[in-house]
């Protein structure tokens, strides 16, 4: 459906708890997709959103994305955000962090794959291999498109013995391949783990949820929502999500989150009040 026919409903919905947790993509949600990846910046203004987003009694804010964490914080501002980098497998925030426990386990696998990549894709023009710490991200945006099954193929057959004894897994996104490690850990539990957390900050007090994002690894985090949560996908080219509404476009996301910023909370000034105690 789309969000702005239902926008009314969606803020009652948010006023109704006294906090609410906003969780957000990165790249296609609050930057547009671009064809290199490290051209992904926020612009003056989404950053300043971010900034009174999180500095806002009511609100927290996440950011849950395929980039690594170290990427992440070179790109977002802000010592109250929680930051979760590849899809969830390292998380930072307030006073936390979490590391998934596999990873140097894993390690190994991981690396010799990226090895037999970077050389065997050296020949195709635009293909490169992203070595995230926890994850693999095999661009193809740039590769011409008869080429791109000639990618695929590489990919299987260097990362296939690893997947089909189910130490790593595959998955697909906008103009990536990914080769990440075969847990049972995703952008879903991530948000889960998040918002337990902000929950734990004050038990007694009821939470919100909103969960933004564009690509096929969020549909992981709008599968977690309760019925009460909000998702919102980015783009109306995904008439099977499981989030509940839509938005066109950054543009739109920014317009949402100018609005969420904008919006009078029953009690907040004391929430702000005990904020500052505390």
């Amino acid at each position: 459906m789309p969000l702005w026919r239902h926008l009314d409903e969606v803020l009652q919905r948010c006023r109704s708890h006294e906090r609410c947790a906003l969780l957000l993509d990165y790249d296609g949600t609050l930057t547009p997709i671009v064809n290199e990846p490290d051209a992904a910046r926020l612009s003056p203004t989404m950053q300043r959103l971010l900034d009174t987003l999180a500095q806002h009694p009511c609100y927290r804010v996440a950011i849950v994305s395929g980039r690594a964490l170290a990427d992440l914080r070179t790109r977002v501002r802000g010592n109250r955000l929680y930051l979760a980098g590849n899809h969830g497998l390292e998380i930072e925030g307030p006073g936390i962090r979490y590391d998934h426990p596999t990873m140097q386990r894993l390690r190994p696998q991981m690396d010799a794959v990226a090895e037999a990549l970077r050389h065997d894709l050296r020949e195709i023009p635009g293909a490169w291999v992203e070595d995230k710490g926890y994850t693999l991200s095999i661009h193809v945006r740039s590769v011409p498109a008869a080429l791109v099954p000639e990618v695929r193929a590489r990919l299987f057959h260097h990362a296939g013995p690893a997947v089909d004894t189910g130490l790593l897994a595959l998955r697909t996104g906008k103009a990536v391949l990914e080769v990440m490690p075969c847990v049972n850990w995703h952008k879903g539990e991530a948000v889960r783990w998040i918002v337990e957390r902000v929950r734990l900050e004050k038990p007694d007090a009821s939470l919100g949820v909103i969960c933004m994002g564009d690509d096929d690894t969020d549909e992981d985090a709008f599968l977690v929502l309760g019925p009460a949560d909000v998702g919102i996908v980015v783009g109306s080219d995904r008439p099977h999500s499981a989030a509940h509404y839509y938005v066109e476009s950054v543009e739109e996301t920014e317009r949402l989150l100018t609005i969420l910023s904008e919006l009078t909370w029953p009690g907040a000034q004391g929430q702000a009040n005990s904020d500052v105690r505390s």
